[in-house]
């Protein structure tokens, strides 16, 4: 866990992201705010933990893959606390400083707000569409500290740990904030890993973002 205060944490959970992952950190490393970056490697057998290694970034690697929620939920306890949180999925497409801003801003010009969900628009048209009608799921996400602090534990949740977010402010009564992403993008499943593996993926995602969705509430116990 950081004993440092932090203004800004920036958590990527990532599995097998090795061709991907680096243009995300090329701009995360240079932005004006100056982050704590941690990479959470969610037992990637490729060589995602050897690229993220070739930048100034703290990094921890799982020895299996234990799913996104386990990821972010290993993040947060070693970062502790901050005054800001970003999550950032490591395949994202077109990302730039301004996309990092637009997460945090609303924080900043309203403490009440718990969590900003970003919106993709004017990247692509299928992950424009998907964020259209089920931006519950986007990863893109900034988070003042009192809701991070206020969370369950993640590590049950997989791909549905946005969803869970998400119900769980609702579920609170907290503030969220919808920002446009423009231009940003990010690689689908099939276009990873070609339709024959990438599909199969997708479906399990779906599976796991279902249950999430409507068992939720098994998970909702309030920290002390």
């Amino acid at each position: 866990m950081q004993s440092k205060n932090l203004e800004l944490a920036l958590l990527i959970p990532a599995f097998n992201e090795a061709t991907r992952i680096g243009t995300v950190l090329e701009i995360v490393c240079n932005h004006p705010r100056n982050p704590y970056i941690l990479v959470i490697d969610d037992g990637s057998v490729d060589e995602t933990a050897e690229e993220t290694r070739q930048y100034p970034v703290e990094i921890i690697s799982f020895p299996h893959n234990r799913g996104k929620g386990a990821a972010l939920q290993a993040g947060i306890e070693h970062v502790g606390s901050a005054k800001h949180w970003v999550f950032l999925d490591a395949d994202l497409i077109n990302l730039t400083e301004k996309h990092i801003d637009d997460l945090i801003q609303p924080l900043e010009d309203d403490p009440e707000i718990a969590m900003t969900v970003g919106v993709f628009k004017g990247g692509r048209n299928i992950t424009d569409w998907a964020h259209r009608y089920f931006g519950i799921l986007n990863g893109q996400r900034g988070l003042s500290d009192f809701y991070v602090s206020s969370l369950p534990d993640l590590s049950w949740s997989r791909f549905g740990v946005e969803i869970f977010l998400s119900k769980y402010a609702s579920h609170r009564g907290f503030k969220i904030n919808h920002p446009y992403l423009k231009g940003l993008t990010h690689h689908t499943k099939e276009s990873k890993f070609g339709f024959a593996r990438g599909f199969p993926y997708r479906l399990q995602m779906f599976k796991e973002c279902l249950y999430s969705l409507f068992f939720w509430k098994k998970y909702i116990n309030y920290k002390s």
